[in-house]
């Protein structure tokens, strides 16, 4: 649902719209890239946002709801403040073994290898924005008449550091990863490493000149984990079953946001922070969250296990959960064991050690029961695009991870969805309505923009009931 709308000098129009109880989705038609990244910049310094995702032509501010805050955040931001820029020099090969889109992208522009090869230097791209994976850069500036749209079907593997291009965007993969970019090199330069400070080469606003390296394989360099680290705390527990899938997941981390990663945190904020509080912890102390079957650990601290209907026991062998996901809290919290900007949280092995993460105490006012039956209706905000009316009924599919959980719905939807949208910013409750008629209800690990339509979200105190649903269940969508 459209908010606000008004016409500014500097680009076509500003449009802000609600995206769910504490977020804004303010689109400015038009707008440079300096200019969203300026706006950005200003809408972060706001009380209470957390975050501020740039997108193709839009700003996504987690954490308000305040619209004239916005739009004065949006009004002082000037492009001179954008930040400085980043030259970079970008050696790509063109050999076949990595050109695997290239032939087919010559014939549709009707030039010839020579002639592209030549023209490519004096190219320049721009980093618009990050998004899709672990510092994925899109860039502008690819030459309109060489547009060439995506892939109809999206290859299973596309090898970190190829380059592509999708419409008239291009970019780098900085890791393996699904794609459905028609690609056209790869280059060796170090994209991606979660052990550098920041992790990404690029960032929003830096140039980039592609240097062609004809007939030549790059020593493709890749990020190797280190088989140890130091941890800070002590050893506290050792896993004896990990049970179906345990994960160490801790507070959201929203500066990840900035790098193209998801903040993460508990997929049941509320069931996680009862968990710590039982043992002594601050709510958000990094703990087990488990699915299904939660794991036997031996251990000497307090622990306490809280389900999904928020009934808590403390016992060292968890078993059949009651619920989709549980968690398993131990006194002084358990060290995330991971790099800062790893993509996904550790998952527990037979035989691992955890280690505390010297958490100090933490108290909370514990809030009522709640009841397994509640899951199956889950209350939303529509918004932040307009869109047809979404049906009430949907099924769980078996489509389900911390990215997200993918709804059927029950009875055939005769309407016709966009298939492609300029990318935005998207939040854990972000509900993406897919050109199949499928719906995307994003989780803690989602992907920071996509191109998908979002008629609606989850508000933030029934997130939890994400969590709960396993496949085959029914819900409703109920709009409040």
């Amino acid at each position: 649902m459209i908010l606000h709308r008004r016409k500014v000098s500097s680009f076509t129009s500003m449009q802000i719209a609600a995206a769910g109880d504490r977020a804004l989705l303010i689109t400015l038609s038009g707008a440079s890239s300096a200019r969203l990244r300026a706006a950005a910049e200003r809408a972060r310094d706001i009380a209470g946002v957390v975050a501020a995702i740039v997108g193709h032509e839009s700003i996504y501010v987690i954490g308000t709801n305040d619209r004239a805050a916005v739009q004065r955040a949006v009004d002082q931001a000037s492009e001179s403040n954008a930040g400085s820029q980043v030259k970079h020099r970008i050696n790509v090969s063109f050999h076949d073994d990595y050109a695997l889109d290239l032939s087919e992208f010559l014939a549709r522009v009707d030039v010839t290898r020579e002639h592209f090869l030549q023209r490519l230097p004096s190219i320049r791209l721009s980093v618009r924005y990050l998004g899709f994976r672990a510092g994925f850069a899109y860039l502008d500036g690819w030459p309109a008449e060489w547009a060439m749209p995506r892939r109809a079907t999206s290859r299973n593997r596309v090898p970190g550091g190829s380059f592509g291009i999708a419409a008239a965007m291009a970019g780098f993969y900085p890791v393996d990863s699904p794609g459905g970019w028609n690609i056209l090199g790869r280059t060796d330069a170090p994209l991606w490493d979660p052990t550098r400070e920041p992790p990404n080469l690029f960032a929003p606003g830096d140039e980039i000149e592609i240097v062609p390296t004809l007939n030549v394989e790059p020593p493709l360099r890749r990020f190797e984990p280190a088989e140890s680290r130091l941890y800070v705390g002590d050893p506290i527990a050792e896993i004896i079953t990990p049970g179906q899938l345990t994960t160490i997941v801790g507070p959201p981390d929203w500066s990840r946001l900035e790098h193209g990663l998801p903040p993460g945190g508990p997929f049941d904020e509320e069931a996680a922070a009862i968990a710590n509080v039982a043992v002594g912890n601050p709510p958000g102390a990094p703990l087990l969250e488990c699915v299904l079957v939660g794991p036997k650990i031996r251990t000497e601290r307090r622990l306490a296990f809280c389900d999904a209907d928020l009934n808590i026991r403390d016992t060292n062998d968890i078993g059949r959960i009651h619920g989709m996901r549980g968690y398993l809290a131990i006194e002084g919290g358990i060290d995330e064991m991971r790099l800062r900007y790893a993509e996904a949280p550790t998952v527990v092995k037979k035989g691992d050690t955890l280690w505390s993460a010297a958490v100090p105490g933490g108290a909370m006012d514990r809030r009522g029961r709640r009841s397994s039956t509640e899951p199956l209706t889950v209350h939303i905000m529509r918004g932040p695009h307009d869109a047809p009316p979404l049906p009430e009924e949907w099924e769980v599919t078996p489509q389900m991870n911390r990215v997200g959980i993918r709804l059927r719905p029950l009875k055939p939807i005769d309407v016709k969805l966009p298939a492609d949208l300029p990318s935005l910013g998207a939040q854990f409750g972000t509900l993406q309505w897919h050109a199949d008629g499928t719906l995307m209800a994003l989780g803690p690990d989602h992907p920071v923009t996509g191109g998908y339509l979002q008629p609606a979200t989850v508000i933030s105190s029934e997130r939890w009931k994400l969590a709960q649903l396993a496949p085959g269940d029914h819900i409703k969508l109920i709009a409040v």
